[in-house]
């Protein structure tokens, strides 16, 4: 059988007039192809802002339950020691003395929130050990202390004085006459002795002796500066006060000894009544406003604080320090 070519089958032939009216009229209906619709998107991908939201949630439920078992500790348990020379103990108990000689050092885990280096020649003694205190007495000799812990966990006594932390990495030495120094690399700490407390901000040194702290100074400080401070320091807390000493430490002060000279001030008020204040003041953003200098001869806490809250202070949340609890 032979087929004969239409034109209703194959579009590519001519049709009669009656065929050709009848597809213009129908044209308006015919079918057009559009574009291929996008492919579905897969399901893991529709999951995956819940799987990171459950990876969160996972996260700071570990934090939650990590933070209080790291702070937590038993009352009296004993602290390792890491250590190369074999005649050095394993652990350090309360009441116990931790003695290294010339060619020898240890290293003391602190509960678990931190690590105490101790250098050679150097005594020390756990006084006390349980959650939320612990405190070493250093002799004498010199260590190096990293805690990550909320302000007051940790703290070394030296003779009538203690150095608390507040969130900090310092380092610490003292002779066996009972003089000292303190150098604060992170964070800050509390130094205090008869009553006398002095805060240490990073990057800062101290000087104690039996009897009292001296004031914090930073590494950018003169040379003249320091010893002027250091002597008028002295002679205040002995009841004297040197003509010319407060002038002197006015022209040698620069922005770095801003803390320092708010220390000075502060310990002593009647300085507010020579040139300390003036030379202080101008190291703000903004003046002092009227009355200021008279209430901070009368002691105000209120006017000095208008200062002090205005210097960079102790972190509230101590945990951003995170870095220290890697040490």
């Amino acid at each position: 059988m032979v087929e004969t070519p239409d034109p209703l089958w194959d579009p590519d032939l001519p049709g009669d007039g009656e065929l050709e009216r009848l597809a213009a009229m129908l044209g308006a209906y015919r079918h057009v192809p559009g574009p291929l619709p996008a492919a579905p998107t897969p399901r893991r991908r529709r999951l995956l802002p819940l799987a990171a939201v459950a990876a969160l949630a996972a996260c700071m439920a570990a934090v939650a339950a990590w933070v209080p078992w790291r702070l937590h500790w038993s009352e009296h348990r004993q602290w390792a020691i890491e250590a190369d020379a074999r005649t050095l103990p394993a652990a350090l108990a309360v009441g116990q003395t931790l003695t290294t000689a010339a060619t020898q050092s240890a290293t003391l885990q602190v509960a678990r929130i931190g690590r105490v280096e101790v250098m050679p020649h150097t005594r020390i003694r756990l006084s006390d050990t349980r959650s939320g205190h612990h405190r070493l007495e250093l002799l004498e000799g010199r260590v190096r202390a990293r805690i990550w812990a909320p302000p007051g966990h940790f703290g070394i006594a030296a003779g009538a004085s203690e150095t608390v932390d507040l969130g900090c990495e310092f380092e610490m030495s003292r002779t066996p006459q009972g003089n000292g120094t303190i150098h604060v690399t992170s964070g800050w700490v509390m130094h205090s002795v008869e009553g006398q407390e002095t805060l240490v901000p990073a990057g800062s040194t101290l000087d104690f002796t039996a009897e009292r702290g001296g004031i914090p100074l930073t590494a950018g400080t003169s040379a003249g500066f320091r010893t002027a401070i250091a002597g008028f320091d002295r002679a205040m807390a002995a009841g004297q006060r040197p003509a010319g000493a407060e002038a002197l430490i006015a022209r040698e002060a620069t922005a770095a000894d801003r803390f320092a000279l708010l220390t000075l001030l502060t310990r002593y008020p009647a300085l507010a009544s020579g040139p300390l204040y003036p030379t202080l003041a101008a190291m703000f953003d903004t003046p002092p406003p009227p009355g200021h200098r008279a209430a901070w001869l009368r002691g105000s806490v209120h006017a000095m604080n208008l200062w002090w809250e205005q210097i960079p202070r102790p972190p509230k949340a101590w945990w951003l320090n995170w870095r220290d609890a890697l040490g």
